[in-house]
């Protein structure tokens, strides 16, 4: 059967799918989506949400344990991982069925099934052959699999594998120091669990500023999370691993968590590709016409917001012709847990060879973060010619912190620019007032031979 004419065919509900097929309701297109398996990808489903409500739960735990510092009495503070589990799947359900209400709602025809791209402008599935004028593929990514460490659901397991399982085990180790892997150990290390984390690079967290690496080391030191860098796994046998530097462990189980790669759709041949990814053009068109790639599938960024941001550039390209404006560089990364850890713009390391000003404020010399007990972290800030190019901080809040400095990059703001902002106080924004003023050594909270 041959369906009549969209505008747009979507192939993926995720972040990237779902966010597009509401703008382009918006636009006034006639829109379809074809997810083959729940509304929400990854993110939703096995990734973003249900890792942050884990997370929650265990810093909540790790906070009530020091209560009596607070002047609050608690007595047999304990967890029970299965009403965790248990919440995780409720909320994750609940917002499912919200975000599909959420997408019908501007009109959007849902389709729940696998979809192909049968030639350009027809989407086919079971047979039936749904004409589009345009098609934007938001298949997403699944874990990145390691030669020599094959998931098996139970002792080896993706980042998909240990969403499922209501109890881990004691002793866990950790192949990658990523975002999956950093949150991971936190998790578990708050739960009183022993964590090893093994890292390829030389440095933990390798996609970010050198201090902030450095910083995390200190952190997961203070933790009594373990780790190795510089390091792989050599072998595994009877559950004994021995790694390249000549350690050998004996895990309960083995989180992988080195990276994700794209989904890419069943005749992928048709379309040219950039290593594993689909290759786009700076509108994120694809060689086929009228066809785009966003989200995981196109290797820019894989993130959740960075998706929601192509998406909606995608849409108005379509509909009204405005070319997509895109700066991988822009656009923030996170780290969740306690400090959080964020960054946007260019880091340090970047800068060989260029002449720039940086500002390295900590956060023990907030009167908010001692207050709360809260004082190991750092807000980094680097300028260039005058104007703010990178931010990279470890610190509470560090998620919503790091939108400012977003904001400052997106714009081109200079120095002074960003410093005729008022700051409230006390809060943590402080920090980032502070290290704007750091970069002219005017600091108003350190000591004079710290800001010369």
């Amino acid at each position: 059967m041959i369906y009549d004419l969209y505008d747009l065919g979507i192939i993926g509900g995720g972040p990237a799918g779902y966010s597009a097929a509401i703008r382009a309701a918006q636009k006034g297109l006639k829109v379809i989506l074809f997810e083959k398996e729940a509304m929400g990808g990854a993110c939703l489903n096995k990734g973003c949400i249900p890792t942050k409500t884990i997370l929650h739960c265990t810093d909540l735990y790790k906070s009530l344990k020091k209560a009596d510092k607070f002047g609050i009495n608690i007595s047999d503070c304990s967890y029970d991982y299965t009403k965790i589990f248990n919440r995780k799947n409720e909320i994750v359900e609940k917002l499912q069925k919200s975000l599909t209400k959420l997408v019908l709602s501007h009109g959007v025809e849902i389709v729940f099934a696998e979809a192909t791209i049968k030639e350009p402008h027809k989407i086919e599935v079971d047979k039936n052959i749904y004409q589009c004028k345009n098609i934007l593929l938001c298949t997403g990514a699944r874990p990145m699999k390691i030669n020599g460490l094959e998931p098996d659901g139970k002792f080896i397991l993706t980042s998909d594998d240990i969403l499922q399982m209501q109890e881990p085990g004691q002793n866990i180790l950790i192949i990658g120091s990523g975002a999956i892997g950093t949150e991971w150990a936190r998790i578990f290390s708050a739960l009183d669990k022993t964590v090893t984390v093994i890292e390829l690079a030389d440095r933990l967290l390798p996609a970010a500023d050198t201090d902030v690496s450095q910083r995390l080391e200190r952190l997961f030191k203070k933790s009594r999370i373990k780790f190795f860098t510089g390091c792989k796994v050599e072998s595994v046998e009877n559950k004994t691993v021995t790694l390249s530097n000549g350690q050998t462990l004996s895990p309960d189980v083995i989180l992988c968590a080195a990276g994700r790669e794209p989904v890419l759709p069943k005749n992928a041949e048709i379309f040219e590709t950039n290593g594993k990814f689909i290759k786009v053009d700076k509108n994120f068109r694809t060689n086929l016409p009228d066809v785009f790639a966003i989200g995981d599938i196109n290797g820019t960024v894989q993130l959740a917001h960075s998706a929601v941001h192509q998406a909606i550039g995608v849409v108005d390209f379509i509909a009204d012709k405005t070319p997509v404006h895109f700066e991988k560089d822009k656009v923030p990364s996170v780290i969740y847990g306690n400090p959080e850890i964020a960054w946007v713009g260019k880091r340090e390391q970047d800068l060989t060879g260029t002449e720039y000003t940086v500002s390295n404020f900590p956060v023990s010399a907030l009167g908010k973060a001692f207050a709360d007990d809260e004082i190991d972290g750092f807000v980094k800030v680097i300028s260039v010619d005058g104007r703010i190019a990178g931010a990279h901080i470890v610190c509470p809040e560090a998620s919503s912190l790091i939108h400012q400095f977003a904001l400052m990059i997106n714009n081109k703001m200079t120095v002074d620019e960003a410093l005729a902002t008022v700051f409230a106080h006390p809060t943590y924004s402080e920090a980032v007032f502070e290290s704007l003023l750091g970069l002219k050594n005017l600091s108003l909270s350190l000591p004079a031979s710290n800001t010369k």
